[in-house]
């Protein structure tokens, strides 16, 4: 009977933090950054990277503790931003649950939709997350948007 219950808590586990996954995305396209970022532990920092052929290294574009991303972000609204709205679309991820930490592995790409209505693809990469359980909930220790794309057609002010 226990094996069942395991079974059940680590279902029940897996289903939190996919939802928390496709949760993240969903808030940054809403641009309810306060809301994206409660889903951080304290301790918890965002990474955006990507790998540089020409340096053969991994380059990273973004770095910053919680406490920090809250201070950047709550200050977006009086600089120059991107008009467009964005739109993740993320895959479901890998998750693996070792007791009250967690590894998630998912893909994403994310569009962009210009005041016009012009739609284009704007980014694709990968969310490698290592998360931990606090009280009733899971929340990212690490959240890392491995970029594919190199190339940006925009600057973006927001995470990705």
């Amino acid at each position: 009977m226990a094996t069942t219950i395991d079974h059940n808590a680590e279902l029940t586990d897996r289903l939190a933090i996919q939802d928390l996954v496709q949760r993240t995305a969903l808030l940054l396209d809403q641009e309810k950054l306060d809301e994206w970022l409660a889903l951080f532990h304290p301790d918890g920092c965002y990474e955006l990277s990507a790998f540089s052929t020409e340096l053969r290294r991994t380059t990273i574009w973004w770095k910053a503790e919680k406490a920090v991303l809250e201070k950047q972000l709550g200050e977006v609204r009086d600089h120059v931003r991107d008009p467009a709205i964005r739109l993740h679309v993320v895959s479901p991820p890998l998750v693996t649950v070792r007791q009250d930490r967690a590894e998630a592995s998912s893909g994403f790409v994310l569009h962009r939709t210009l005041p016009s209505g012009e739609t284009s693809f704007f980014m694709a990469g990968r969310y490698e997350d290592v998360l931990i359980r606090h009280a009733d909930s899971w929340l990212y220790v690490e959240h890392k948007a491995v970029s594919h794309t190199r190339v940006l057609d925009m600057f973006t002010h927001l995470p990705i």
